[in-house]
């Protein structure tokens, strides 16, 4: 089924907070100053227990609309082969077995910050990727959750689309360092398997669009490839094998009319310029605690590039200082006195983040986000702050 996107911003324009916060989203897109930076931000599920319990909420508490959320990410069943996701029961250990749409299977870990172990990989030999065919990527059921949940997103939020990308989502079927290999011993392989993967994730996007309706306004590409310390591979390597296909990926998506933007934590400093290339409008999730603040790209690149995010959740957020909190604030808004900023943290926020500390930032985000943003006041109030 094929759903027109005029109807859902039909939708979105006859309920006054969802058009506010798609104008808002709209106007950072467009290099104009909105009302207020937008926000938003990603709530590990511990975190939102955590924050529930100590603040004595119902269970069915929405935190996207407590903390007055202007975007949702909306994510498709992208691998390539959703048949064959499923939960595995468990091993010896009890730990709990599952398979994703990737092939890649996991253990979960008890944790509350814990990540689960990979245990196996789809592409184990070279044939495995001729032997095992990507599935339809236009397959209703990779977008059953999309028709359900948009109509309901459009009364109040502004959805983006969000795709995994050519380093993040093809290491999946060979396991990260096997993938690392491949680059170095054989990369003709290698390129082989990024630009399909690159391929199917244009497919899986663009049916998107057209199965779910889809408004187009924004892009997101979550594509980590990097360390604290620098990328996974080198520049050149990047430029060689990955380039290509995320100009692929991007250019496709303009051609709709979306902005792209793209994340990746860690060092990326060193591939900026291939992502500048790469014809990359906006930077997400970049971690300050890797050297990557919105302030210094800003010194480099000028106005080139939206941001989204930046505020530590690391050291600032996890500790709780409001004095720290505020002078992160400061930072970030700073950099966004001109426009061209999205408010979220670094990345996500976790069970490590006290209700109380999460309270403030967002309250100074509320505060002090609208324009002209009162910089000012805001630096008075770090210094207030014990």
């Amino acid at each position: 089924m094929m759903l027109d996107p005029i109807g859902h911003l039909a939708t979105i324009r006859r309920h006054p907070r969802a058009l506010e916060a798609y104008e808002r989203v709209r106007a950072v897109l467009a290099g104009r100053l909105p009302g207020r930076v937008p926000f938003f931000d990603n709530y590990w599920p511990q975190f939102r227990t955590r924050y529930l319990a100590e603040r004595g909420l119902p269970p069915d508490t929405d935190l996207r609309e407590r903390f007055d959320h202007d975007l949702v990410l909306m994510v498709p069943v992208m691998g390539p082969w959703p048949s064959r996701a499923a939960e595995l029961g468990r091993d010896r250990q009890g730990r709990t077995l599952r398979r994703d749409d990737f092939g890649l299977v996991t253990a979960d870990l008890p944790g509350a910050m814990a990540m689960p172990v990979h245990l196996e990989h789809a592409v184990k030999e070279r044939c495995d990727l001729d032997r095992l065919p990507f599935e339809d990527p236009a397959a209703e059921g990779r977008f059953e959750r999309l028709v359900t949940e948009l109509p309901q997103v459009c009364t109040r939020y502004c959805p983006v689309l969000k795709l995994g990308g050519p380093f993040s989502r093809t290491w999946r079927l060979r396991g990260l360092q096997r993938f690392l290999e491949d680059l170095a011993a054989d990369e003709p392989f290698a390129r082989e398997m990024v630009q399909r993967m690159t391929d199917h994730l244009i497919a899986v996007g663009l049916a998107a669009v057209e199965r779910a309706g889809i408004p187009r306004v924004q892009l997101h590409i979550a594509d980590d490839f990097a360390s604290r310390r620098a990328p996974l591979v080198s520049a050149a390597t990047y430029e060689r094998v990955f380039l290509p296909n995320l100009k692929r990926l991007v250019a496709a998506f303009h051609a709709l009319g979306f902005r792209v933007s793209y994340e990746s934590e860690g060092n990326t400093w060193p591939v900026l310029e291939l992502l500048d290339e790469a014809d990359i409008d906006g930077l997400a999730y970049m971690e300050p605690r890797a050297g990557m603040r919105v302030e210094r790209v800003r010194e480099r690149f000028g106005d080139r590039f939206f941001f989204l995010g930046n505020v530590c959740n690391v050291h600032v957020l996890p500790g709780g200082v409001r004095r720290s909190i505020a002078r992160e604030v400061h930072r970030v808004l700073s950099s966004a006195a001109e426009g061209g900023y999205m408010g979220l943290s670094a990345h996500s926020v976790g069970p490590d983040v006290s209700p109380e500390a999460y309270d403030y930032f967002w309250g100074l985000m509320d505060r002090f986000g609208h324009y002209p943003i009162d910089l000012g006041t805001l630096a008075s109030e770090a210094e207030l702050q014990g």
